[in-house]
């Protein structure tokens, strides 16, 4: 393993490494000779040498010292010693920089060991692993070219473990979509996913697969791939995680279409769906029904489709009691029921919140500023809706009651 720095050695570089070179005396002084040099050497004199190696290496690591570090995975590496016994000391190493999220480290062990041992069976799971930490350290290049070397290696693994052999690659196949969706190439990252439908996948991983097709689709503006295989997945799975950030989804594409009702009634059968019942990921759809809600109710009562927007605005204040959700929502009701003319219901919503703010603990300078924001609001509106009733019912006395017509002999020409 390489590591960087000046092509000249500097007297810190040469003192490292004379540092290695007496701890290395140090070590074997203690352990005893190779098994190179000596035939004799015992096994647990082997395993000695093989953990001293390792704790000296992880602590010249732990220090920073790379070139110290690498010098002893080395002489590891040469220890003349049964490969499982030594590939369990650099998975300790690998395992150990990982914790401490020294990603390049763990890659680099992970990738001598494949290096070393290229031919054990578990190596195709090393290097997709390998692949994860690619990812993992925001080189998704490499990390795909990782997952397409885990499904190459069909031809030297696949007989040994089939049934193991086809669970590892159509894992790698999913990661190889997942890399290509979190990088944004949502056509090829599609077509994986679609490739990967095809399979007898269990429901869990079928369900997981169509709804990332889904995604792709409606990413891609294919609106009308998107309905299809929305409709598809929520006809299957309705219960599943995501079958909620779905019917979001399907309420977008419908919207992006300019139908209306439907994503209005597929909104609607979001918000009925019972919560309560879903025991998978409960906060996802609770996540996903504030989203749905308030985004579609705000964009109704903005287009004044007042109606569909009061409707969806009282589902959604149910979904929490916290003020920061709740009392947002309520105002907007209020403003709903100003413009249907329900000055009363307008009212009572008003006076609702401003009742809410007098319980102990939300005092106006305990709270927010965007909840004392709209307490303000909701106090001016109510004494806006007071003043026109007032003078809704001054004028209807002065209108009522008219004087007695005058005769039309009184008046003169």
């Amino acid at each position: 393993m390489n590591c960087q720095g000046a092509k000249r050695t500097s007297p810190r570089s040469r003192s490292a490494a004379l540092c290695g070179a007496v701890l290395c005396g140090a070590l074997l002084a203690v352990v005893g000779p190779a098994r190179a040099e000596e035939e004799g050497s015992t096994g647990a004199e082997m395993r000695t040498e093989i953990a001293g190696y390792a704790d000296l290496a992880r602590k010249a690591a732990d220090e920073s010292k790379w070139p110290l570090a690498d010098h002893f995975l080395g002489l590891l590496a040469a220890v003349d010693a049964p490969a499982k016994e030594k590939k369990a000391a650099f998975r300790a190493l690998a395992e150990d920089y990982e914790k401490k999220h020294l990603l390049s480290r763990a890659i680099a062990i992970y990738g001598k060991m494949t290096e070393l041992y290229p031919d054990d069976s578990d190596t195709p799971e090393l290097i997709f692993h390998v692949g994860l930490l690619y990812r993992e350290s925001g080189v998704p290049k490499l990390a795909i070219a990782r997952f397409y070397t885990v499904l190459n290696s069909s031809l030297k693994f696949g007989m040994q473990d089939l049934a193991g052999y086809r669970a590892l690659a159509q894992r790698a196949q999913w990661e190889i979509a997942e890399t290509l969706f979190l990088t944004g190439d949502f056509v090829k990252a599609q077509k994986y996913y679609e490739l990967l439908s095809r399979l007898d996948l269990p429901a869990a991983e079928q369900a997981r697969v169509q709804f990332k097709m889904t995604h792709c689709l409606f990413i891609t503006d294919n609106v009308a791939g998107a309905i299809a295989s929305a409709k598809s997945f929520l006809g299957k799975f309705p219960d599943d995680a995501s079958a909620a950030e779905c019917r979001y989804l399907l309420a977008s594409a419908y919207r992006t279409q300019r139908r209306s009702p439907e994503a209005f009634d597929t909104v609607l059968a979001l918000l009925r769906a019972e919560t309560a019942r879903k025991e998978k990921e409960p906060e996802k759809w609770i996540y996903w029904k504030k989203k749905a809600g308030n985004e579609f109710a705000n964009s109704y009562y903005q287009q004044g489709d007042t109606v569909s927007a009061l409707t969806i605005y009282q589902a959604i204040a149910r979904l929490s009691d916290e003020p920061e959700w709740q009392w947002p929502v309520l105002y907007q009701m209020g403003l709903c029921f100003e413009r249907l003319r329900h000055g009363d219901r307008a009212a009572d919503t008003y006076k609702y919140l401003m009742d809410e703010a007098k319980k102990p603990g939300r005092e106006a300078d305990k709270l927010p500023e965007i909840l004392r924001t709209i307490l303000e609001m909701a106090h001016w509106r109510s004494r806006q809706l007071a003043w026109s009733n007032t003078a809704a019912v001054s004028l209807q006395k002065l209108l009522s009651n008219p004087l007695a017509a005058v005769p039309p002999e009184a008046i003169k020409p």
